[in-house]
């Protein structure tokens, strides 16, 4: 099986395998939303947030959760290669609506709610830092569009969905955690606010290079 095969296949796979992840986590973190209107503050997230739930933060918290679900979805429209070739003028004017909504919602109202994150400001550094490297991300991807190096633009909008599904990441972290039972949750969540978008992103880079190396290398010549 030559190369261009085996990638087409990995990708393929790899690429079923985050959809249905990230549809499963998401539809597990809609069903949660009927506890936020009104707020039930004996719910999973708010648990213990009666304090903090005013003013910036209320308002940050329902802008949050009313773009992020979106994002999570465009993107996953704006990665597949049939929607590009098919319907470039509809690709190109969602891709606008994605990154405005990134930087504009998502990302401010998350700096916002990384204040009052749980397991203070360690898992907040890892949320403010997350927000500024997606958004670097994805003003790189523009850049790269608007300069007609699509190859770049690919790789940089790549990077930046990866950083998004840290959201994604964070709940299965978190999931696992919570049915291993961890002697300190509250460290148990700083690990996973880093390790949610740290290792996924150099995943990414490590896979994007391998792939790389696989496309170049010349062939062998097979054995007579």
């Amino acid at each position: 099986m030559s190369t261009a095969a085996r990638y087409r296949i990995l990708t393929t796979a790899l690429r079923w395998l985050a959809v249905v992840l990230i549809l499963r986590v998401l539809a597990t973190i809609l069903a949660n939303y009927p506890d936020y209107f009104p707020p039930d503050f004996e719910s999973l997230f708010l648990l213990g947030r009666e304090a903090t739930f005013t003013g910036a933060y209320r308002v940050a918290f329902y802008v949050h959760i009313a773009s992020s679900p979106l994002v999570l979805v465009s993107g996953l429209v704006l990665l597949s290669e049939t929607v590009r070739s098919r319907c470039g003028s509809f690709h190109r004017y969602l891709g606008r609506a994605h990154v405005m909504a990134l930087l504009v919602l998502v990302l401010p109202s998350s700096i916002v709610m990384a204040r009052y994150a749980f397991g203070g400001w360690p898992a907040g550094a890892s949320f403010v830092l997350l927000a500024f490297a997606t958004a670097a991300c994805a003003v790189a991807g523009v850049g790269c569009a608007r300069g007609r190096r699509y190859d770049r633009h690919r790789r940089w909008m790549l990077r930046s969905y990866v950083l998004i599904c840290s959201a994604v990441v964070l709940r299965l972290i978190s999931g696992a955690a919570g049915l291993i039972g961890v002697a300190s949750p509250e460290g148990a969540y700083i690990a996973a606010a880093w390790s949610s978008w740290v290792i996924p992103l150099l995943g990414y880079e490590v896979f994007e290079r391998w792939m790389v190396r696989q496309r170049t290398r010349p062939p062998v010549a097979s054995l007579r």
